[in-house]
């Protein structure tokens, strides 16, 4: 198939288990989508990552134990004799898994229940759909009871919720709801955005869903006889787009414009407004397409494009018009005093205290009293309230991540998650690595 999104439609539409907590059937599948686009290419039946997690939805030995396909109390067993007891080792199934451990656990047939084996449950649509239906069921009533959610949510919520819970765990699930922190994982995508791929189509899955399911063996765009031809007759925009091998003064403008929003290329490097759309600007745009939650494809479109239009006209948070400029100036005013070394330039500085005042504004702070490098100078913590006050609040950073995120994507961030009151709470423990 030629798009993962064409690719998770078609699986969700072949989805039978039923429906899934309070939500219709569109609404299931469309859950189902979303989480599959995400954890496995779009279904995916057999992929298994390095550390072990398998299937179209990653599943971990925890939360197969937690739908009744493994013996828990073997897996408890297993995990504490290899020295990654999950009461006492944060993280336990992640760390057990990464040392080869819960793939040696998920071989061994013994060690699941009814008869089944790991070949079996790569090889089986419905024993994957069945385990996810069984544990987003677990998690939707636990939501409930704890009154995170309840029986009027609306359903977009609900099937958000369950995504984010599915991946980043019961509790970012319910820090994105109640408008907690932003917790982020590896690739930079926060609890945040796994609710609102469902509840702000970031995902880009409405579409799909809407085709006929007939349809979605096909590529998704229909393509020109020739293209190879069609691009060198025509002139950049011709076809609404903007894509890598144009050339043009709509290319330079957006150039112009990706460099005004500090957006750069892999290597960190202003791109050259020269009109030429070549492998950095498509770098760059593909960077500004992450942050804005639109398909990374490299090539702008009217959605990107508009998105482009609208965060040149908002005013960052470095300009005195930004709601957040004070928070913002604090974080300036802190990293400063920390010398003329801590950054490799004024631009990185700036970039950081982006960073920093979106970490601040999502944990609900709104003040910068202290900022205090880390003592291997790695990170960066942001302090409000006295340094020696055991009731401070502090957010940290690494310092390295905090310099190279463009200040519109910290801007746009801010706009997007920061809550209107923040409320603490609990780091989440991501659902692989606890089930429930």
């Amino acid at each position: 198939m030629a798009d993962r999104r064409e690719k998770a439609a078609a699986t969700a539409h072949e989805y039978h288990q039923g429906t899934i907590a309070s939500l219709d059937d569109a609404m299931t599948r469309r859950l189902v989508a979303s989480t599959v686009m995400t954890e496995s290419n779009g279904g995916d039946l057999a992929i298994t990552n390095k550390q072990g997690y398998v299937g179209r939805y990653q599943a971990g030995a925890g939360w197969l134990a937690d739908a009744g396909y493994l013996n828990k109390d073997k897996l408890d067993a297993a995990m504490k004799r290899d020295g990654y007891d999950p009461a006492t080792v944060r993280g336990a199934e992640w760390k057990w898994a990464s040392a080869g451990g819960m793939t040696r656990f998920l071989d061994d047939k013994s060690n699941w229940n009814q008869g089944m084996s790991l070949d079996q449950y790569k090889g089986s649509a419905e024993l994957q759909d069945k385990a996810f239906k069984i544990n987003s069921d677990k998690a939707y009533r636990q939501a409930v009871k704890d009154g995170v959610l309840d029986e009027d949510s609306k359903p977009e919520l609900i099937a958000g919720f369950l995504k984010a819970r599915h991946i980043a765990g019961y509790g970012g699930a319910k820090a994105a709801v109640t408008g907690g922190r932003a917790i982020r994982d590896a690739n930079g995508t926060s609890n945040y955005d796994y609710l609102h791929d469902i509840t702000r189509n970031r995902d880009g899955l409405n579409a799909y869903m809407a085709r006929d399911p007939k349809t979605l063996s096909r590529g998704d765009d229909a393509q020109p006889a020739h293209p190879a031809r069609a691009a060198a007759n025509a002139p950049a925009m011709a076809d609404g787009l903007l894509k890598h091998g144009e050339r043009g003064a709509e290319v330079r403008a957006m150039q112009e414009t990706l460099n005004k929003l500090g957006y750069r290329d892999a290597q960190g490097n202003a791109l050259r407004a020269d009109g030429d759309y070549g492998d950095r600007t498509g770098e760059s745009l593909r960077t500004f397409q992450r942050a804005h939650g639109l398909k990374e494809d490299g090539v702008a479109g009217p959605k990107t494009l508009d998105a482009l239009k609208q965060a040149a006209q908002s005013p960052l948070l470095s300009n005195p018009a930004n709601p957040d400029n004070a928070l913002y100036k604090s974080a300036v005013e802190g990293l400063e005093k920390l010398g003329p070394n801590a950054f490799k330039n004024r631009e990185d500085l700036e970039r950081a205290a982006g960073t920093l005042t979106y970490e601040a504004k999502i944990s609900g702070i709104n003040r910068i009293d202290h900022i205090v490098a880390t003592g291997d100078g790695s990170g960066l913590f942001a302090v409000q309230g006295g340094l020696n006050d055991p009731g401070h609040q502090r957010i940290h950073v690494d310092r390295q991540q905090a310099a190279n995120q463009p200040l519109e994507q910290s801007t746009y961030q801010v706009k997007l998650d920061a809550p209107q009151s923040a409320e603490p709470t609990q780091d989440p423990q991501r659902n692989r690595s606890q089930g429930l």
